[in-house]
């Protein structure tokens, strides 16, 4: 799973926009729109609000001359920035259909103009978390630009306003499609055509199961939960049961871990290294020697009178001092994955004060405060760091 929330951005009106997506198994694609105003906070401000006194939300404001960057609503649920292409919901196509209103106008192109800084970074890089190709699939958003029904069905990748059926508006105008790319370079072209990822986007089946690129079923999400319980993390949201870029990349640092290195560590599962990540290789019923299916998979168990003997004692140790490190490394990979505890203290089974802050910012995240954020576990954060990363809770 990609970014739903970009953690750069503003937050913008009541945080909740659309709602499901009517195409999930489709391409995800990102549509630039041009508010038809000015710039600068005064615009950004007013437009802001403007947007939302019409029900007219884009997922995402953007002022190309300040680089501010705020957000409306998750980027998993629809906008309603698009018209209907008749019995079709444009604004709900496609596993994610970000869309990006940017303060300008269509007959000035703001790539002319534009300042896009560290914000813009952040845009792109959710973008790209949703595995949304560097690719224009409806080529340029000059004036008189195509509005092909089957290319916006069937192609992820960005589009302007212009390209989307059932709509007629021209903006964004005539805009340098390659400088969106180029100002935010990430794993894919920057040219009108298709996305070239450096990441493996092959896949394999094992005992039956498709693992890979594409691949969905509760097995992901369990090779997901392994992966972040051994410290082999590059999701920024998820795991959850559709492989992506984040799963391979994941998959990758396991591999790594395992020792494999150059084409052996693709990041696409091999038959040895699943075994050692699941303890035994997961397979559908009649597929082959397996016998235990992935969505039966034992998850780690961490005693939380343990993790709190930790937390107490472990900070007046000497560095790396450890007391139950075995529960304590579990935790360290969940707050890891979650942004909060750095890989150099992620792995060593201390819960020493780096980890107590840590986990004191997961208690303030799940809404606690004053001394019930303190950084000793208690059970209810506990139970919901697990059931977000993985693992089990004894009380």
């Amino acid at each position: 799973m990609g970014e739903i929330w970009i953690k750069e951005a503003e937050r913008l009106g009541g945080g909740s926009i659309g709602g499901a997506m009517d195409s999930p198994g489709a391409p995800g694609r990102v549509v630039w729109h041009t508010t038809e105003s000015g710039h600068g906070d005064a615009s950004f401000t007013n437009v802001g609000k403007y947007l939302t006194s019409v029900a007219s939300e884009p997922h995402i404001l953007y002022d190309p001359t300040t680089d501010r960057l705020g957000q409306y609503g998750p980027l998993n649920q629809s906008a309603r920035a698009l018209k209907n292409d008749g019995v079709t919901r444009t604004n709900r196509t496609g596993k994610v259909c970000i869309q990006v209103e940017v303060l300008a106008r269509a007959a000035t192109p703001f790539t002319g103009y534009w300042k896009p800084g560290p914000n813009f970074k952040a845009l792109m890089r959710a973008i790209r978390s949703w595995g949304v190709p560097d690719s224009w699939p409806a080529g340029g958003c000059a004036p008189g630009a195509p509005r092909n029904r089957t290319t916006w069905a069937t192609k992820g990748g960005h589009y302007g306003h212009c390209h989307v059926p059932g709509n007629d508006h021209w903006d964004p105008g005539a805009i340098d499609t390659s400088a969106i790319l180029k100002a935010a370079p990430g794993t894919g072209t920057v040219s009108g055509g298709s996305s070239s990822p450096s990441v493996s986007r092959a896949t394999v089946t094992i005992n039956g199961l498709k693992y890979g690129y594409g691949a969905t079923g509760a097995h992901v999400t369990a090779v997901g939960k392994a992966l972040v319980t051994q410290g082999c993390s590059a999701y920024v949201e998820g795991p959850g049961p559709t492989w992506t870029d984040a799963d391979t990349k994941s998959y990758q640092k396991w591999q790594i871990k395992c020792g494999y290195s150059g084409s052996d560590a693709d990041g696409v599962p091999g038959e040895t290294s699943l075994k050692k990540l699941m303890g035994t290789l997961p397979g559908l019923a009649g597929s082959g020697p397996a016998t235990k299916p992935a969505s039966t998979v034992a998850v780690p168990t961490v005693d939380l009178s343990n993790l709190i003997a930790a937390a107490r004692r472990d900070p007046g140790l000497k560095q790396g001092g450890t007391t139950h490190p075995a529960d304590v490394k579990v935790v360290e990979a969940a707050l890891k994955a979650e942004g909060l505890l750095s890989a150099t203290y992620a792995a060593d089974g201390s819960f020493g004060s780096t980890t107590v802050t840590a986990y004191a910012a997961w208690q303030r995240k799940c809404g606690y405060t004053g001394s019930a954020a303190d950084g000793i576990p208690g059970k209810a954060s506990l139970e919901k760091l697990g059931a977000k990363r993985g693992f089990k809770v004894k009380a």
